[in-house]
């Protein structure tokens, strides 16, 4: 039988998919390690997407996006471990992935289905592709 000890049940990088749901974040805070590196992202679809009507609603999204992961930065305050959050546009599940292989995250954490806050983002499909395509260990928190 292996014994781990409590070192070893922190991840030193973890990739967080913010959504507007706090489940995903808060169970990452429990993982991290001391000295670790929580990375925020949001992902809003292309403006080129149909469900886009004109560039305003991208613009309105992307910003209020862009303040969320602001606003959950400042709202952690200061901890040991490195909390950096960013906005990227494109298919969710294909940013998570990329972002979580460039950065060579050690787990990638998503909510189980979107939230009412960011509605737009269809997490739920989202995480399926991300747990069916990433070659990273992916936790799907409820």
């Amino acid at each position: 039988m292996v014994q781990y000890g409590e070192k070893n049940r922190f991840m030193n990088k973890i990739l967080v998919g913010i959504d507007g749901s706090e489940h995903a974040l808060n169970k990452a805070m429990t993982l991290i390690s001391e000295y670790g590196e929580l990375i925020l992202l949001a992902v809003v679809p292309s403006p080129s997407d149909k469900t886009f009507v004109d560039d305003e609603i991208y613009k309105k999204l992307k910003k209020k996006a862009d303040h969320m992961i602001k606003d959950i930065i400042e709202d952690i305050g200061v901890h040991d471990y490195t909390i950096t959050g960013t906005v990227e546009v494109g298919d969710a599940a294909a940013k998570i992935i990329d972002i979580a292989n460039n950065l060579n995250v050690d787990l990638i954490m998503l909510g189980s289905k979107g939230s009412s806050e960011l509605e737009q983002f269809p997490l739920g499909s989202n995480a399926n592709k991300v747990v069916q395509y990433a070659h990273k260990p992916v936790m799907i928190v409820r």
